[in-house]
């Protein structure tokens, strides 16, 4: 409850710390491990439609990550959003760092920092865009398809979401399904 009522300007700086101190806690057991950097890098992502009548939405949110131990791993994840509603239509994109820790071998707690380039339609007015940040975190289930894919299900919490008046989000609550490549 705390980090909700911290000033954005202050929230940038401790997203700053943590997403640069996270990695250095991990630094003593990568260093014993052996391995080159390919081995570590992994790919994945998600992606989503929807639609009904005059309404599309289709998303792609591909992702690159990086194991700094067997448990942890951080990388980049952007994101891109096409939006029809009627005659209208828009392209969302965004991204940033996150953050995931394997618990157990299915169960993994994950946080996410996005900035998001959204475009809005007030009624009877020119197309505007806006930017808005996220601060995601939650769990996830993962799923092994094969040795070197899993499918991948996350329930997460954006602590930023605010009154949501110029969120994209209806919810502050997202749920997220996905594959990755190369994490086991």
């Amino acid at each position: 409850m705390l980090l909700i009522e911290i000033m954005p300007m202050k929230i940038s700086k401790v997203l700053l710390f943590i997403f640069i101190s996270m990695p250095m806690l991990g630094l003593g057991q990568f260093k014993q491990q052996q391995g080159n950097f390919m081995d570590r890098v992994y790919v994945g992502g998600g992606g989503g439609f929807g639609g009904g009548t005059d309404y599309l939405n289709i998303s792609v949110s591909p992702l690159i990550g990086y194991k700094i131990t067997e448990q942890f791993s951080a990388g980049l994840i952007t994101s891109y959003q096409y939006v029809k509603f009627g005659d209208a239509s828009f392209s969302n994109f965004g991204g940033g760092p996150f953050a995931r820790y394997n618990v157990t071998e299915k169960f993994f707690g994950y946080t996410e920092y996005e900035y998001l380039n959204f475009a809005i339609s007030p009624q009877g007015g020119s197309q505007e865009r806006r930017g808005y940040t996220s601060w995601f975190v939650g769990i996830g289930y993962t799923e092994p398809i094969s040795r070197a894919l899993s499918f991948n299900v996350s329930a997460l919490y954006n602590i930023l979401h605010g009154d949501g008046l110029d969120s994209p989000y209806s919810s502050p609550l997202v749920f997220r399904v996905g594959f990755i490549a190369g994490l086991f």
